[in-house]
């Protein structure tokens, strides 16, 4: 695994930032400036959702520490987003995880948000799934997952409140497959409906200290995972439109927490 960091132009258009300085933003790259002066990690950030959601983020003034396994795709994903930072992480490490985190919070002085991205999908009934992609599916969908929350949730309760009394967010990124079995997903299904309680737990335990968890569950997203033949014939979601839903709960009321956002195509079929 190679775990190198590079900034999506250079360090130097970041800057250092501790607590309480200004973070850059993404300047003419911005939409709104909604984010500005944010920091947020996002897994899965080399391609499909997460690529999108860093995107997304980035454009609103965010810095984004992009996370993937793989650092070329990543850097290549990421290219031109000056307040990007590509890391290459396996979400299944918990030692990669903890220096993501920590690296992040030494440079900025805080992390706002974390969006659990990554994913893995095998196609197999129950009865022929291997060892192998079931225990892949579990690790990446569900450990990396505990992972990457129990790190954010670490640093998010040590750092001061913002203004509306909010020190983070939690954002995962399930599907349906979480709430209802994918026929021929078994794994990838057991694995989301693990998410889904987590969160919810997650989300019970840390609340009162001011950190949100947010579940997002889209329906059938136009990416490399749905490049499948028995997904030829669904109208599919594009990834912007998950990355819209993930800033919309983002940038909610500070008193306001959105728990569980269900997306879905107007005519799916």
């Amino acid at each position: 695994m190679d775990t190198r960091r590079t900034w999506g132009d250079s360090a130097g258009d970041l800057g250092e930032s501790g607590a309480g300085s200004a973070i850059p933003s993404a300047g003419v790259a911005a939409t709104r400036g909604l984010l500005v002066g944010r920091v947020a990690v996002v897994t899965g950030a080399s391609r499909g959702i997460g690529a999108g959601v860093a995107r997304r983020l980035g454009r609103e003034g965010a810095v984004v520490y992009g996370a993937a396994r793989t650092l070329s795709d990543l850097e290549a994903e990421l290219a031109g987003m000056p307040n990007a930072r590509s890391v290459g992480v396996d979400v299944t490490d918990s030692e990669a995880v903890a220096a993501l985190f920590r690296e992040a919070v030494d440079r900025h002085g805080r992390v706002d948000y974390l969006i659990n991205a990554a994913g893995v999908l095998h196609r197999a009934p129950l009865a022929e799934t291997t060892d192998g992609e079931w225990a892949e599916s579990l690790a990446v969908n569900l450990t990396g997952v505990f992972f990457c929350s129990r790190e954010a949730v670490r640093r998010m309760r040590a750092q001061a409140p913002d203004a509306g009394g909010v020190r983070g967010h939690v954002v995962q990124i399930v599907s349906g497959a979480g709430v209802r079995g994918w026929v021929g997903s078994g794994a990838y299904s057991a694995a989301k409906f693990g998410v889904m309680g987590l969160s919810e737990v997650l989300r019970q335990e840390v609340r009162g200290l001011g950190i949100k968890v947010t579940e997002v569950l889209p329906g059938m997203v136009a990416t490399a995972m749905t490049e499948r033949s028995e997904f030829e014939r669904r109208n599919k979601l594009a990834v912007d439109d998950v990355a819209d839903a993930v800033l919309t709960v983002l940038t909610a009321s500070p008193a306001a927490l959105i728990q569980r956002l269900d997306l879905r195509h107007l005519q799916p079929e």
